[in-house]
């Protein structure tokens, strides 16, 4: 029996990219409480429309979340076509099925929308300028979604990280482990924003327990902010206090444009404001710190 056609009122869920950091968190989540199908690339190509209607033509589903996309900043500079294949083609494509079954369509977007000199926190009303092709790809995912049907939801998260695959966190834990000289930039600064939460702020969008889901733009991120070199201290304090041998203790400034390895351009600030959030659901985001030392708790 089809569950969105049974007795149920439960509404059925799409997650696609659910083999990634933010999708295993939504599919682990939400198939607890309601019928979740957890689509992966192996079962949807994104780049690929003949793959994306095999997977989704013949599933019957009241909400879709859309959190795969291709990620890797500096691959998608050298990499357009792919990087606007994957996250705007696509997902134009995703949100025109969803229409036409009568289903809401959610797309996880990005803080590289914007491009970074702002003095205040993004606020959904601001313009957007990326900087980066990858930047550029999310926002025309966005225009792309929500040109299908203005009752699709965007959700722009930043400094994504949590349990399941390594991010920041674990990367520069790691380089403290092995290097006895770190630096990070200190002119650069965003909000750090833990998955579980991402996954808790969604629900209530969403509209999952009850009520309609909610549509157009908002912004989901930890309260706060911090540049990277405080991120990374930040990381580095919490290894420290649970123990982890590390070879260097003390995270060290620099700049953007001293890291060699960076190819495509970061915004600068790329802060979100989450008002419009706390608004609609009246749950304010707890700050950056207290997501983090949850995670610490968890993992180290």
């Amino acid at each position: 029996m089809n569950p969105k056609n049974s007795s149920n009122p439960v509404p059925v869920l799409v997650i696609v990219g659910a083999a990634g950091r933010l999708g295993a968190a939504l599919l682990e989540q939400y198939s607890r409480s309601h019928h979740a199908i957890g689509l992966t690339r192996k079962e949807l190509d994104l780049a690929d429309a003949g793959s994306i209607r095999r997977a989704l033509e013949p599933l019957e589903y009241d909400r879709l979340i859309l959190p795969g996309a291709l990620t890797a900043v500096d691959y998608c500079e050298d990499h357009e076509d792919e990087a606007f294949a994957v996250n705007a083609d696509g997902p134009k494509l995703i949100a025109e099925i969803s229409a036409e079954k009568g289903a809401h369509m959610t797309y996880i977007s990005t803080d590289f929308v914007f491009g970074g000199l702002s003095e205040r926190a993004y606020s959904e009303e601001r313009v957007p300028k990326p900087l980066s092709v990858y930047g550029a790809s999310k926002l025309e995912g966005e225009e792309n979604v929500l040109g299908v049907s203005q009752d699709n939801l965007v959700a722009r998260v930043s400094w994504l990280y949590g349990a399941g695959k390594a991010a920041f966190p674990e990367w520069i834990i790691q380089q403290a482990m092995k290097q006895t000289a770190l630096a990070l930039p200190e002119e650069k600064i965003g909000s750090p924003t833990y998955t579980a939460d991402v996954v808790d702020y969604l629900k209530l969008l969403l509209g999952l327990d009850s009520g309609a889901p909610a549509n157009g733009i908002y912004h989901l991120s930890n309260s706060g902010q911090c540049t990277w070199q405080q991120w990374g201290q930040f990381c580095i304090d919490q290894a420290a206090a649970a123990g982890v041998a590390m070879k260097t203790r003390v995270i060290g400034a620099n700049c953007l444009e001293d890291i060699p390895a960076f190819v495509a351009k970061r915004p600068i600030n790329s802060v979100l404001c989450t008002e419009k959030f706390t608004g609609y659901s009246g749950v304010l985001p707890r700050s950056w710190q207290d997501a983090m030392r949850e995670h610490f708790a968890k993992t180290l």
